[in-house]
């Protein structure tokens, strides 16, 4: 498999299209297109610049295989896909776990008092 098709099998997990993805790295959808389609060559330096915007690194976007990169992990409320590396989770940032997990106490919260004002 080439680099473009992991490219877009990564991008695809992120749940990007191409037009966003091209605008994160600054360039056209169309160029950004041919890259996934290996119609162009690609530099090291805009390898690492796909591997930033898509939160992976340069190795798995080279080495992508579904079978060993994707991990399903579930929560109460759905469902994140994330992508690993030789079994190293590229782990989403705790800081965001913890203020999803904030909102969602706030949310319940603000949903019982508006129950209580709905009893009133």
């Amino acid at each position: 498999m080439k680099i473009g098709q992991n490219i877009r099998k990564v991008r695809e997990l992120n749940d990007l299209n191409q037009e966003t993805l091209a605008s994160m790295l600054g360039m056209s959808a169309v160029a950004y297109g041919r890259i996934e389609r290996n119609e162009s060559d690609i530099s090291l330096k805009r390898i690492n610049q796909i591997a930033k915007a898509l939160n992976t690194d340069i190795e798995t976007l080279l080495n992508f295989d579904s079978k060993k990169h994707i991990v399903q992990m579930e929560n109460n409320k759905g469902t994140i896909y994330t992508s690993i590396n030789y079994g190293t989770v590229n782990a989403v940032n705790e800081n965001l776990l913890e203020t999803i997990a904030n909102l969602n106490n706030n949310i319940v919260h603000l949903n019982n008092v508006v129950l209580q004002l709905i009893k009133k």
